[in-house]
This record gives structure tokens, sequence and C-alpha cells, in this order.
């Protein structure tokens, strides 16, 4: 068991080189922000996989089960790609703009470079990959190559989103979320009323609808302050690199943690399993709706400011959120999982109960990650899931071929074990924090949860208004 070193700081400065916001700065949150911003991540986080529960059935039953697979074969490289080119720079802007809010237009700027150059090396990347991503399938290749085409404008998408984030402009980034889900739905209806959803159609929309998120953020970055005379090293192309890279690793283990399966699963295992796993998927995405919100945004409060209490009791409440949320998926998807997908669905069930099952052991460890990255040791954060990262990759190969879309599930869930309890592990000896503080209910958690769910409900209640 790892002990504590000494008694630990309720609130830490991150130890880098640049100055972290004091609590009277901008870049520190305000008292009673912290559970606001939350709420509205929250709300935001909940628009994309609430509108996959409809558009979701929608290319079920429009599709069947090889069409759903095909395309998602088609956008699964895709979401692979575009972390995969952000060599972490959205993170890095993000670190650098919480902690000095007048070197937004400086990272903001150097960031969109770094990415529009290398989302043009990724479109190369996945073109020359298609015929082997497409598991021999000449329609699948020709829908990847289109898919790819959104690589660019989604990385860029990124940038700005992370600019939002780091000057607490939460509103936007919700905003962003809700418009790009509702007009993949807006745009899919009518095709499939009137008969002409094909994998083509559906692969455009879900490729390019993120896109028109950018259109959220241009006002608040023509608000930004003026381009710093004197620019620190940590965000200038170096900087960015610098912080990017440590991220990255970890960034690209983590997506190949939650995309590399779908990814792989039609050379695996063949389109007809990768349709019933891209079901369970969406199905397991439900509680991440809680898990997102509180460690985007504990992410930019630690890039701050760091908060031992903070930190541990976000991770507690996330956790029991997200286990009630995905106890009442496992128990009434046994009813509406079928009814909204389709009885060829059915074989989902048990295999969106393991992800289930995944994403609630995953939380405690996620929010330390966040932790990691955000006092300044993304490089930890790195190492967890790199480790975990293998041993799904190899789990995968084995598991896939003889249990398809379960053993790809359990694949995952042992993946995400491993990265949580690491992050939990390096947080401990890095900072002194026992791991036991990530777990279990106290009494001010409950406090914080009554204040959390009444902003939450009044803000619904004004928008309802």
């Amino acid at each position: 068991m790892i002990g504590r070193p000494g008694r630990t700081q309720r609130v830490r400065e991150v130890a880098q080189p640049t100055p972290v916001a004091t609590a009277a700065g901008p870049g520190t949150p305000r008292a009673g922000s912290v559970s606001r911003n939350m709420s509205i991540a929250l709300l935001g986080n909940a628009f994309p996989p609430l509108v996959a529960l409809f558009s979701g059935p929608i290319l079920a039953q429009a599709l069947g089960v090889e069409g759903r697979g095909a395309v998602a074969a088609a956008t699964a490289p895709l979401a692979l790609v575009v972390t995969l080119a952000t060599f972490g720079i959205p993170e890095a802007v993000t670190w650098v703009v919480a902690r000095s809010p007048h070197l937004a237009r400086n990272a903001a700027g150097r960031g969109l470079v770094l990415l529009s150059v290398a989302g043009l090396l990724a479109m190369a990347a996945v073109g020359l990959s298609a015929g082997w991503l497409s598991g021999g399938s000449s329609e699948v290749a020709q829908l990847i190559l289109v898919a790819g085409l959104a690589i660019v404008p989604n990385l860029l998408v990124g940038v700005l989103r992370g600019v939002a984030s780091a000057t607490q402009t939460w509103r936007l980034v919700a905003i962003e979320r809700i418009l790009t889900s509702s007009l993949r739905l807006l745009v899919l209806i009518p095709f499939w009323l009137t008969g002409t959803l094909t994998p083509l159609v559906a692969t455009i929309t879900v490729a390019a609808m993120p896109v028109a998120g950018a259109v959220v953020y241009l006002g608040r970055m023509r608000t930004l302050p003026a381009r710093a005379s004197e620019v620190p090293p940590v965000a200038r192309t170096s900087g960015l690199l610098g912080y990017g890279m440590r991220v990255w690793i970890g960034a690209i283990s983590g997506i190949l943690l939650s995309r590399i399966d779908q990814v792989l699963m039609t050379p695996l295992a063949g389109t007809y399993q990768l349709g019933l796993y891209v079901v369970a998927v969406s199905v397991s995405e439900l509680p991440l709706i809680i898990h997102q919100a509180v460690r985007d945004v504990t992410f930019v409060n630690e890039s701050a400011q760091s908060v031992d209490e903070r930190l541990s009791s976000s991770a507690r409440i996330s956790t029991l959120l997200s286990g009630w949320a995905a106890l009442f998926l496992g128990v009434s998807m046994l009813w509406w999982l079928p009814f909204l997908f389709g009885e060829d669905f059915r074989a989902s069930l048990p295999v969106a109960a393991v992800l289930l099952t995944a994403v609630v052991l995953n939380t405690p460890g996620s929010i330390a990650g966040s932790g990691l990255s955000g006092r300044g040791r993304p490089g930890l954060r790195s190492v967890s899931l790199t480790v975990a990262c293998l041993v799904n990759i190899g789990l995968l190969v084995l598991l896939a071929p003889v249990l398809g879309a379960m053993g790809a599930a359990l694949a995952t869930l042992v993946g995400n074990l491993i990265s949580s309890n690491l992050n939990l592990v390096f947080l401990a000896r890095v900072f002194g924090i026992n791991p036991l503080e990530f777990y279990g209910l106290r009494r001010t958690d409950l406090a914080t949860l009554a204040r959390f769910v009444r902003r939450f409900t009044d803000r619904l209640s004004r928008r309802g208004r």
C-alpha cells in the first residue's frame, strides 16, 4: 500500500517554470463556479449520446447490420486519426491559456498552424491505408476516403474548443456540442423518411457535422487579448510541442483503448460483429456524459490551481453518478435496445453490459489522470494509458476472432482497469494523495452533489421557459 509522504497540502501550485494564476487571477475558478461549469459541461456532453439514441436506430434500421458496420468502418479511422494527428496540441493550448490567459491568441495561432500541417499528413496516411482498413471492400474503402476529407477541419475545431475551455467559456463548448449533434440528426431524418439514406450519406453526415461547431467559437476568438509582445517558452511552438507530446503519447493510447477495437474489428471479426459492437459502444457512452464533464472541468481547474480535496471529491461524485447511470441503463436496455435498434441487435446486450462496467471502473483513475495532466505531469498519465493500450491490443487480437464483439468488450474492460489504477498509483507517489481518497462517499460530497443538482435543474428550467 502506498503511503503519503507527509501531510498533503489542500491547495497545490503546479511545479512548472511559468507562473500559476493566483487565487485572484483570471485563470482560477471563482468560488461556486466549479459546480456551475460542470453543470454546463454536463448539459453539452449529454446531447451527443442522447442524439445517438435517435440517430443510432435510424442508421441501424435503414442500413442493417452490414450497412451500419460499413459506416462504422468508414468513420472509425477518422475518429482515430483526429486524435493521433493532434500531437497533444489542443491540450497544450488549454493548459497554457488556463495558466496565462493573456497568451491565448499566441498559443491558439501556433496551435492552428501546427494542426493544419499535421492534418494534411494524416489525410495522406488514411488514403494510403484505406484498402487494408476496409477489409478488402472497395465500397468501404471509398467511404473511408470520403470521411478522411474532414480530418483537417476536425483538428482545427479542437484548438478552438481548447481555448474556450481554458477561458472557462463552457457555455460555448456546450452550444457547439448541442449544435453539431442536433444537425446530424436533422440531416439524417429526411433521408431516412424518404428511403434514400445510404452508407455514403451517413458517412458524410457523421464526418462533416462536427466541423459546423467552428462557427460557435469565431466570436470568442475575436475577443481574445492582443498578441503578447513577449511570449515565454511554454507558449512558443517548442513549448506547445513539448507539453503536447507528453499528452500525445497518452492520447494515442487512450484513443486506441476506445477506438482501435472498432478500427480492427472488420479485419479481425467482420462487419457483422462490428455492427453489434458499435451499438453496444453507443449505449456505454451514455454514462460518459457525467464522466467527461467532470474530467474536462477538472483538467482546466487543476491547471489553474491544484486542490487535492476538490480533485478526489470530483472523482468520488463522478463515479457514484456514473454507477447509477450504468445500473439504470443496464437494466432498462433489456427492453429499449431491441425495440429501438431491432431484434437483430439483441446480441449487443451482454456486450453493452461489459462496456458499462468498464466505464464505471475507469472513472476514478480517469479523473486522477486529469489531475496529473493539470499539475504538469501528463507524461505519467501517458504511461498508464500506454501500458493499458498494449494489453488491450494484445487481448483484442486474441479474443476478437474467437468471441467477436464480446472479446473486444472484455479487452476494453481489462485495459480500463489497468489505466485507472496506474493513474492512482502515480498520483499517490508524486503528490501524496492516498488512492482510497478517490473511492467511497463523504458528507461534503453529498453537499457538493446537492449544489450541483440544484444548479443543473435551475439551468434546465431557465432554458425551458
